[in-house]
């Protein structure tokens, strides 16, 4: 092979194995083409705008803003998460960590069986799947007469229903499943076991 093929076949390869930056990089990045006014490069790093960078630039007018965006951006990188459905990672000092989680499909197990409980009208089971601050407020026939008597609780579990569908969030000792607007349904480990702590 000719020593120009070999360099170019050498040149393919690594392009195809090159690895994106991690997450830290790719804050630093940004926050740094912010200061800069460099916000071609600085929406570049993001995933976009309906509005594109026109809209981009009219977040960031002036230096103040984007120095101002670029601290925070600074500030949350010690907090920084990578996540997918079955997988997070945390930034720990200068490293990132696997975070051994219990599996999402436990947590969708137990408020399947909370969800069906009620809707069963089962209320003394519901109410044992109920964490242990909810459990010490209610008894199964309170916990009965709270859920009949308030307006809003069937659509509380119609949304819990739609919740299932989506993706949980899952930390060292919760379940987060996102309803929009600030709400969830929010599952605590006791024991080893998901109980239900929220439905908001």
């Amino acid at each position: 092979m000719k020593p120009s093929c070999r360099l170019l076949l050498l040149l393919a390869l690594t392009a195809g194995c090159a690895t994106p930056k991690g997450p830290s990089a790719i804050a630093e990045a940004y926050a740094k083409a912010l200061e800069e006014n460099r916000l071609s490069d600085a929406y570049a790093l993001t995933t976009g705008l309906p509005e594109g960078v026109s809209g981009f630039r009219e977040r960031y007018p002036d230096a103040t803003a984007r120095r101002e965006r670029a601290a925070s951006v600074r500030a949350s990188t010690a907090e920084l998460e990578a996540r997918s459905p079955n997988l997070l990672l945390e930034r720990r000092q200068d490293t990132w960590r696997v975070v051994e989680t219990r599996p999402a499909d436990e947590a969708k197990a137990a408020l399947t069986r909370f969800l069906n409980a009620v809707e069963a009208r089962d209320w003394e089971k519901a109410w044992s799947l109920l964490s242990g601050p909810l459990r010490s407020r209610y008894t199964p026939d309170r916990f009965r007469e709270d859920f009949q008597r308030e307006p809003l609780a069937k659509e509380r579990l119609r949304r819990a229903r739609l919740a299932l569908r989506g993706n949980v969030k899952v930390t060292h000792g919760d379940a987060t499943f996102p309803l929009g607007a600030d709400r969830a349904v929010r599952l605590v480990l006791e024991e080893g076991e998901y109980r239900v702590a929220a439905i908001e």
